[in-house]
């Protein structure tokens, strides 16, 4: 039903003309003039989403009267056409409602369903319709009230699917959508119905769950993490997923619903670390941590620009001849006020906060420019290893990023060798085969590293084109007096000279380790018992002192 304007019009302030496309209106806080539409159309929406067209007649504004924080919604009206509004005083407006009952009903009802409306959207998320953060946290609030009362445990779990962003990248970010609301619909149907499913944003979600001691919270995180057993279709692929959950729980990691959330979140970070398809609890050290990585983040964002970083070069030599055959390039940072951070600290935060490309690349130019150097001094030929991150290993144009900084430093390919770790090059052994013959047929060297940490598929280890294979310290720590670890590198040892690969270990520190290595055909060793990493003047001079350059 519409205002009758004949009764209306009397009432009125003003009229004004919005043209098309103009704001009539925003829902700000509770005033004192409402507006009516006289002639034309205007929309009414919150955020991105059209409530309704609203016409001749139609009352805009009145949400604000109810709702005095419609505001925080972005909620406001829209001319359609050149759309004349009216404005009125409330209090005339009120009077009128009360005079004319048949359309005071017909404002209530449009008044509720669209408070009903920007409601839901205010607590919702927009594409798989779940709770959002705000409700979460409301949710997570009354949870933590009644436990509080009746003396039970709530648990709180943050899932974050691992690799997304992958999807993003090579699918398009539809698919991305489609396949976060296959995967809402997967999980919301493996847990009971008062468990709270959320999605937080992007590609993580939330459950809260209540009455359950904490071993059954861990087995219901378990049951999430290993329910995904088969692949979800979006954009006509099938899609195989992995959850990384953290984990916290009333009482002992917080009595409020912010402090719980927060330190799953931590507890999802330290997960993360572990590896992807990983479950970990919070625990006091997490937050502590968590508080460093944040500190840590922030500090590398400006590390590049203020030149922080430096390379150290760690030399590798023949065990027969003893001649050094390459040098590792090895990233180190030293901060003004941290002093000089450890790369096994600062190098996985980099990798999580998506820093490495570009610190990786400046890494590849320094080390190439500095190995150019050397050689053009006469220093006889050796190779420069540059370590390659997984994140990297992503793109699909790597050969021409590698192949520019070739051409931009003036370094011959033949000089230069690339090390992947087993986990890289198993995160996507397809895509790491085709990158890796395209890198090697510029006659760069390929090395695989850390071999025996992770579990590769041999089947893939064969088509991989490698030309050496490094033996992860961790193994030659143990050598000689270990059965498991001498076992371990004997075997991985004749592997590699089964794949026609040049075998090289590192972390070697003993005369001791040096004779098991030598006894047993390894070929090349890395290692503080022939040199410790170095920085650019000393590597210059060790390098002369052991290859030789003409006077």
């Amino acid at each position: 039903m519409r205002f009758d304007f004949t009764t209306v019009l009397s009432g009125l302030d003003l009229a004004e003309i919005k043209p098309a496309g103009s704001s009539i209106f925003e829902m700000g806080a509770l005033g004192e003039v409402l507006y009516i539409v006289k002639s034309g159309q205007a929309e009414i929406r919150v955020g991105d989403l059209v409530l309704e067209t609203a016409g001749e007649g139609d009352l805009l504004g009145e949400m604000a009267i109810l709702d005095e924080q419609v505001h925080q919604r972005s909620a406001s009206a829209i001319a359609l056409t050149d759309c004349e509004v009216v404005a009125m005083n409330r209090q005339r407006f009120l009077e009128l409602l009360r005079a004319n009952p048949e359309v005071g009903l017909e404002v209530s009802k449009l008044m509720v369903r669209r408070l009903r409306s920007t409601t839901f959207l205010s607590h919702h998320d927009r594409l798989t319709q779940l709770p959002n953060r705000a409700l979460l946290s409301e949710s997570c609030d009354t949870a933590v009230k009644r436990a509080m009362r009746r003396g039970t445990t709530v648990g709180v779990l943050i899932a974050d699917v691992d690799n997304f962003g992958k999807i993003n990248e090579s699918l398009g970010y539809q698919a991305g959508d489609e396949l976060l609301l296959e995967l809402s619909k997967h999980l919301r149907g493996q847990l009971h119905e008062l468990d709270v499913l959320a999605r937080l944003g992007a590609n993580q979600f939330a459950v809260i769950l209540e009455d359950q001691t904490s071993s059954q919270i861990a087995a219901a995180a378990e049951h999430l993490r290993t329910s995904l057993v088969r692949p979800f279709s979006a954009a006509n692929h099938d899609i195989y997923v992995s959850l990384s959950i953290g984990i916290s729980c009333y009482p002992q990691d917080g009595a409020t619903a912010a402090k719980l959330i927060a330190n799953a979140s931590a507890a999802l970070y330290a997960a993360k670390e572990q590896g992807r398809n990983r479950c970990s609890y919070f625990s006091p050290e997490l937050h502590t941590l968590a508080v460093e990585t944040f500190t840590l983040q922030n500090y590398l964002r400006s590390a590049l620009e203020r030149n922080e970083f430096f390379m150290n070069y760690q030399p590798r030599a023949d065990l027969s001849s003893g001649r050094i055959t390459a040098v590792e390039a090895l990233l180190r940072w030293r901060h003004p006020e941290l002093g000089l951070v450890p790369p096994g600290k600062f190098i996985p935060i980099a990798e999580q906060a998506g820093m490495i490309d570009e610190i990786g690349e400046w890494v590849l130019r320094t080390s190439c420019a500095q190995q150019k150097t050397w050689l053009a001094s006469g220093i006889s030929p050796f190779r420069m290893a540059v370590n390659l991150s997984a994140r990297q290993l992503r793109h699909i144009d790597l050969k021409d990023r590698v192949a520019a900084i070739l051409a931009e430093t003036g370094l011959d390919a033949d000089s230069l060798e690339l090390e992947i770790t087993e986990s890289a090059v198993m995160e996507d052994p397809a895509r790491t085969v085709f990158l890796l013959k395209e890198l090697r047929s510029l006659g760069i060297g390929i090395a695989l590293d850390d071999f025996g940490t992770q579990y590769s598929s041999l089947g893939y280890l064969k088509q991989f084109p490698l030309d050496y294979m490094k033996i992860d310290q961790c193994f030659v720590r143990g050598i000689p007096t270990s059965n498991d670890d001498s076992a371990i590198t004997k075997t991985i040892i004749t592997l590699a000279k089964n794949l026609r690969l040049r075998v090289i270990a590192e972390g070697v520190e003993t005369q001791e380790q040096m004779a098991f290595l030598v006894e047993h055909g390894c070929e090349e060793v890395q290692g503080y018992l022939f040199s410790r990493p170095l920085a650019g003047d000393a590597a210059e001079a060790m390098l002369i002192a052991n290859l030789g350059k003409p006077a």
